[in-house]
């Protein structure tokens, strides 16, 4: 049985993708979609996992991958469990972790791994364009599983059935997610100033380590997505809100253009929300003439109930699915793709 801990001397086995925080010998997963991928030449692989004292509606979830197909879904129902994350017929096999809930509800740190066999050291493809994906339960995957009107919990998020990982996987790309429930570019969806994405951003996982700061040269994207406003939506009619919005958004934009002076930023709304997206697109407009250059504004429909439903108020698989192809297709009139 081979032992591995989560330290530097380990870290050629362990292919990483998302803001993963390395502290106190655990890999901590966060943010949707957050993964960790190894190569086990043997029969099985097993860790030791820990997540906080959660509620059982934020219980966090993973999907376990061997050799590109899943195979398991695990809810972490403790604080620290040991758990088979996969068996197979001996031989070489690619196994991904992969946390499909989101940062701000729970986190998982993995802290040992257990091996029948060995671990082989991973080569991470290098050469697939990155995207990243700035939104909030909306990017997540939020209510994905769920019923209509079903209560909230967590096991209801599938962040690889968001609109964003279907169109990160149609083009190939290496995606990731800095994606908040709730959150927006100047107002929560109850009017809070505070629990705002420009006040998580700058931070690899503000909800676990509010000192660690993102290092932008980690994951440089080709593509950054702004998926926000439907949040924020609902308190636009103030005036004082809405001149805040836009200055939360201008701001935002150049904070992003200063970290990544080459990604085309596109710039989305409308799924569950019909009147923010003309607030967005003013901004757009307005840093286009200050000079702002491959900044793109494109508005998605309202989701359609009738024919596609509705999963716990939010988007289902169906409207997920429809956007990914959407946004797709005003890349490519744009000459993005």
């Amino acid at each position: 049985m081979g032992t591995y801990g989560i330290n530097m001397t380990n870290a050629k086995y362990f292919g990483l993708t998302g803001r993963i925080i390395r502290k106190d010998g655990k890999l901590v997963l966060g943010y949707t979609n957050s993964s960790v991928e190894m190569l086990v030449q043997g029969t099985s692989i097993s860790a030791d996992l820990e997540t906080g004292d959660n509620d059982p509606v934020n219980q966090p979830g993973l999907r376990i991958y061997v050799d590109g197909m899943p195979v398991k879904e695990i809810v972490l129902t403790e604080s620290s469990q040991n758990i088979s994350l996969a068996s197979f017929d001996e031989g070489v096999h690619r196994v991904k972790i992969v946390k499909i809930t989101e940062a701000a509800m729970s986190y998982v740190a993995i802290k040992m791994l257990y091996v029948d066999g060995m671990l082989l050291p991973v080569e991470k493809d290098t050469s697939r364009k990155k995207a990243q994906f700035i939104g909030d339960s909306i990017s997540c995957g939020f209510g994905v599983l769920g019923e209509p009107e079903q209560d909230y919990s967590l096991r209801l998020e599938d962040g690889e059935k968001s609109y964003a990982a279907f169109l990160a996987e149609k083009c190939n790309w290496e995606a990731e997610w800095v994606s908040v429930s709730g959150y927006g570019m100047f107002v929560e969806y109850t009017g809070d100033r505070v629990n705002v994405l420009p006040n998580v951003y700058p931070y690899t996982n503000y909800f676990y380590d509010k000192e660690e700061r993102e290092d932008y040269t980690r994951f440089v994207p080709d593509y950054i997505f702004i998926n926000l406003g439907t949040n924020d939506g609902g308190h636009l009619n103030e005036k004082l809100i809405k001149e805040g919005f836009e200055s939360a958004y201008e701001n935002f934009l150049y904070t992003l253009r200063m970290a990544y002076d080459k990604a085309a930023i596109i710039c989305v709304a409308g799924t569950l929300d019909s009147g923010v997206f003309k607030y967005v697109a003013e901004v757009v407009e307005k840093v286009r003439q200050k000079g702002f250059e491959n900044v793109y504004a494109y508005e998605l429909p309202y989701h359609d109930t009738l024919n596609d439903g509705v999963a716990c108020g939010h988007p289902t698989e169906a409207t997920h699915k429809k956007d990914a192809d959407r946004i797709y297709e005003f890349m490519k009139r744009e000459g993005l793709i």
